[in-house]
């Protein structure tokens, strides 16, 4: 093995490389005084001339770059700093630069901002004893006495960092992986040795960007997805956000204040960047639950926005001490992930939204993630009770009672609907919200053998009975755990609770007993599925002495709770679409339409049902609680959702002062038609061939017409303009949509 130590200082490297380094986009080196802006040029193929792949590599290696592994598809070369590398994608002679990818880039970053933008990595860290919360950022070439070294290792390369001002070493592991390359960072390579510990790694920070005048896009995984057009100048100097990979428990909705705005929901730890008709991908492998995604706009100093990976190792949280401003506190026991990252470069002329989602699907596909599609084209929600506060005693509201439930179904079977994904909620004692859900039945709506009962009927008719409960979640008036003993810590050590102290967060272990003990009372009531709530919309950590989990940890005990679901009930479903769940559920509730709505992105696109779409079934939002149902269904032909209702036997007045009133509109003689009618063009019709086919392509081809490309041939057309428009040689009505098979006119 070859192994060399570079000492960064500019003589050293000279008389090491040989060669004369210039202004390159590949992390230029500085003495500690070269403070004047240094231009960064990009190393992206542009669209005119690109180099022959020899070319290229050949060009690198008279920079001073050295090839360290290369297959039939692409070569890596390692920068002569040991700070950055390349990788020539040789199928197009694209170079993409660890440092930036920008052929339009024509401005000049100065001092600490060319550092970081040519470093591989910066390391946040912080004083634990002395730094009242304050981060302190370690860039790699900011670093006076920074010391490197590589190793070489099978098909990649091994860059050993030792931050002498921070007194933080660790390794970063560069390899080729067939058409891919996976950055990894052991956690055992980290060693803090002086008074700085380690926070978080920002990886990569400009390998997915562009500046303001660059054809492209970044891509971040924003509810249903998002992209940031470079282009689009709402985006300039708004502030960064960071997106928590599958949710951030303390800033769930449960969680918060009335005025509290929730944190987005995340559900693939996904990004990327498309520039210059050129596209890469990158997907958070290991580590994904505690990583998050970071979105930065440009602005007058950096004028560059990109998106990058952060690599939590210390959350922080708000030091319960100070009441006059906000101080943060980091967790003193750094939490041991290994992070890697995949690097998944398109062919070219694959640059789209569309072909990113496309190739992640056969990412998952590839790893093992295989169709199971839903066999029913409609699914049903049967809500059934409510607790409603009292000045002096609590009431419950019950609306539907099993019986009543049984008659809903033969109502829906007479109306023609062959079956539907059918869950019962607010079923358990006290009704929906009295979490954490157990059995028996609450006699108000029913016994377990009427539960057993529904189940049966639901079968014969074709349907899936299940129940939707909730084991994570705690309300304040449940009785039936300990709000010490049971409940989720922070590392300050206080209770993780809403303001009002009404909700809490079950631990992981309490959680599975909560299970246990429904499928010990419940495993033999013939039911069809079980619907988790909350399950993946984030997964909680505790810091409770005694009862210590990590993320990893509970996510672990997830896993096991839906394979377990899988096998005792014949199917699963989670509320969310948290892409770690897939290969345990059939079906995923309540996925978003869009994305959050931030200033800084141009728009939202669907590449969660796009890459979902033909693998899992997914529902939105209740066709009965849309103002529009019409415009409700033409989005669930064009994002490929399965038509999903929420229905009642009786007014859902009686819920009116209870904490669920949202369902404002449910009573089933209202809207079985609708259903029915819904139901027979989803299952029945042309739609019904596009239900486990595989989205291709979605684009917007008019401001108010959208396309969808099957892998089956056919093409949808979804028009919500009120006049008919003309798409390829077709006419699609007003608020209509059209289904055009492969070959046909």
């Amino acid at each position: 093995m070859m192994k060399k130590w570079i000492v960064l200082c500019l003589v050293l490297l000279l008389s090491l490389c040989g060669v004369a380094l210039g202004e390159e986009a590949s992390a230029p080196v500085e003495t500690a005084a070269a403070e004047e802006a240094i231009p960064m040029e990009a190393t992206a193929g542009e669209a005119t001339a690109v180099p022959a792949p020899d070319a290229a590599i050949a060009a690198l290696t008279e920079q001073g770059y050295l090839p360290i592994a290369e297959n039939d598809r692409l070569a890596l070369l390692l920068a002569a700093d040991s700070c950055g590398f390349s990788v020539v994608d040789k199928a197009s002679g694209v170079t993409w630069s660890s440092s930036m990818n920008d052929p339009t880039f024509t401005g000049k970053l100065a001092g600490l901002n060319a550092k970081k933008a040519n470093s591989l990595l910066t390391i946040n860290v912080t004083n634990l004893e002395k730094g009242a919360g304050s981060i302190t950022n370690a860039v790699l070439l900011n670093e006076k006495n920074l010391t490197t070294a590589y190793e070489l290792i099978e098909n990649g390369v091994r860059l050993d960092y030792d931050l002498g001002n921070t007194q933080i070493s660790l390794s970063v592991e560069v390899v080729l992986d067939g058409e891919d390359v996976v950055v990894r960072v052991p956690y055992s390579s980290i060693n803090a040795y002086g008074e700085f510990s380690i926070v978080s790694i920002d990886m990569l920070p400009y390998l997915c960007s562009g500046s303001d005048n660059a054809d492209g896009f970044l891509l971040y995984p924003d509810g249903s997805g998002a992209i940031l057009e470079f282009k689009d100048y709402a985006h300039y100097r708004e502030l960064t956000q960071l997106f928590s990979v599958y949710g951030n428990t303390e800033k769930a909705q449960s969680m918060l204040d009335f005025f509290d705005q929730e944190d987005p929901e995340v559900f693939m730890p996904v990004y990327g960047v498309s520039i210059a008709g050129n596209a890469m991908l990158a997907v958070v492998e290991d580590g994904a639950q505690t990583a998050r995604i970071s979105v930065n706009s440009s602005n007058k100093i950096v004028a560059v926005s990109n998106v990058f990976a952060n690599l939590q190792y210390r959350r922080g949280f708000d030091d319960l001490r100070v009441t006059t401003r906000s101080i943060k506190t980091y967790d003193p026991n750094a939490m041991e992930t290994d992070y890697s990252i995949r690097l998944m470069f398109l062919p070219a002329g694959e640059d789209s939204y569309s072909d990113m989602a496309v190739a992640y699907r056969k990412y998952l596909m590839k790893n093992g993630l295989e169709p199971d599609i839903a066999e029913q084209s409609v699914a049903l929600d049967l809500f059934m009770s409510a607790p409603e506060k009292g000045l002096l005693f609590d009431t419950q509201r019950t609306v539907t009672t099993l019986e009543q439930a049984g008659g809903i179904l033969d109502a829906l079977e007479a109306a023609g609907i062959g079956g539907a994904q059918v869950s019962l909620k607010g079923w358990a004692k006290g009704g929906y919200g009295m979490f954490p859900d157990r059995l028996p039945v609450d006699g108000a709506i029913g016994s377990n053998d009427d539960l057993a009962a529904l189940a049966k009927k639901a079968a014969d008719m074709g349907s899936t009975l299940s129940v939707t409960a909730n084991f994570i979640e705690a309300n304040a008036d449940s009785r039936n755990y300990s709000k010490r003993n049971d409940v989720v810590y922070l590392s300050s050590y206080a209770i993780l609770t809403d303001p009002e102290e009404t909700t809490f967060i079950l631990s992981p272990e309490v959680t599975r007993e909560k299970y246990d003990a429904f499928v010990k009372a419940g495993g033999n009531l013939g039911l069809g599925g079980m619907r988790f709530e909350r399950m993946g919309q984030f997964i909680p950590f505790n810091y409770n002495r005694g009862h210590y989990y990590t993320t990893e940890q509970t996510l672990e005990v997830y896993k096991q709770m839906l394979a377990d679901a899988k096998e005792t009930f014949g199917s699963a479903s989670v509320e969310g679409g948290a892409i770690w769940a897939a290969p345990y559920v059939q079906l995923f509730t309540r996925v978003p339409y869009e994305a959050s709505g931030y200033q800084f992105t141009t728009k939202a696109v669907p590449f969660f049902q796009i890459a979902m779409h033909g693998l899992r079934s997914y529902t939105g939002e209740p066709g009965n609680l849309s103002s529009d149902l019409q415009r409700e269904m033409l989005r669930w032909v064009e994002l490929g959702y399965m038509p999903y209702f929420e229905l009642t036997w009786g007014s859902t007045e009686a819920l009116m002062y209870t904490e669920y009133q949202s369902l404002f509109t449910a009573e089933y003689t209202a809207w079985l038609d609708e259903v029915a009618q819904v139901a027979r063009e989803f299952g029945e019709g042309e739609l019904s061939e596009l239900r486990t086919a595989m989205i291709t392509a979605h684009e917007q081809i008019a401001p108010d017409v959208y396309r969808v490309r099957y892998d089956n041939g056919t093409a949808v057309y979804v028009n919500y303009s009120q006049d008919s428009v003309e798409a390829d040689g077709h006419t699609v009505p007003g608020m209509d949509y059209l289904v055009v098979k492969e070959g046909s006119k």
